[in-house]
């Protein structure tokens, strides 16, 4: 199995959530798999270049757009430990990835853009600026300096602290989707910066590190641009 996977100026930095989901989802399974990293604007090393986004995974005859599809592929075609196995963790794992695109993408990816522009091949920052500026018709340094931008974060990160106060992951003992569906985002963010951008609680710090060391640590030897 072969994952196109978006890369920056240093092809081993990683940054894309959508990516880093597909990824923990094979990992999950258990799946042998190879990355192909590919860039922001050039589209023609992608398998499918009308299609142009990652994650895009190829396997024999059979190519794979976008995580929620290439999940869903997993889960019917590989056998193992399934995502989720009752209707309620479905409900989970629904739930999470709303919360994410209301409560942490709006305030974490202004806080990111411009780190990720930074850090992008030179072929490439034109492209993510213009495509992100034109998507929010703000710049990149605008959307950085919005108001409340950590406090709405660290507000909704309490959230995610309550369940993680009680229990090892969003799973319970064990992680399942929505544990790799919100790593994603921060996965995200540690693949471009290091340094503390927010005051985490203290359950979802240790919830990170945990997920970090899962799979021989993949997560934590992942490399960043800083």
């Amino acid at each position: 199995m072969k994952l196109y996977d978006l890369a920056l100026a240093d092809i081993d930095v990683r940054p894309s959530p959508w990516c880093w989901l597909a990824k923990f989802a094979m990992l999950h399974k258990g799946v042998a798999f190879e990355t192909e990293p590919v860039r922001f604007a050039d589209k023609t090393h992608y398998p499918d270049p009308e299609h142009g986004r990652v994650p895009i995974l190829v396997t024999g005859e059979e190519t794979i757009t976008d995580s929620a599809r290439i999940i869903a592929w997993l889960e019917k075609n590989v056998a193992g430990e399934p995502f989720t196995t009752t209707g309620a963790e479905r409900a989970a794992s629904d739930f999470y990835q709303a919360w994410l695109g209301a409560r942490i993408y709006p305030f974490l990816g202004p806080m990111l853009f411009v780190k990720v522009w930074s850090h992008a091949h030179e072929d490439d920052k034109d492209y993510f600026r213009d495509t992100r500026e034109k998507k929010f018709g703000k710049t990149l340094e605008e959307l950085a300096a919005t108001s409340g931008l950590t406090e709405n974060l660290e507000a909704s990160l309490q959230t995610l602290a309550a369940p993680l106060a009680r229990h090892k992951f969003l799973g319970g003992d064990k992680p399942f989707v929505a544990d790799y569906q919100v790593m994603s985002a921060f996965m995200w963010q540690r693949s471009v910066t290091l340094k503390p951008l927010y005051e985490a609680p203290q359950a979802v710090e240790a919830w990170k590190e945990r997920m970090l060391d899962l799979f021989d640590g993949y997560g934590r030897k992942a490399k960043s641009a800083e």
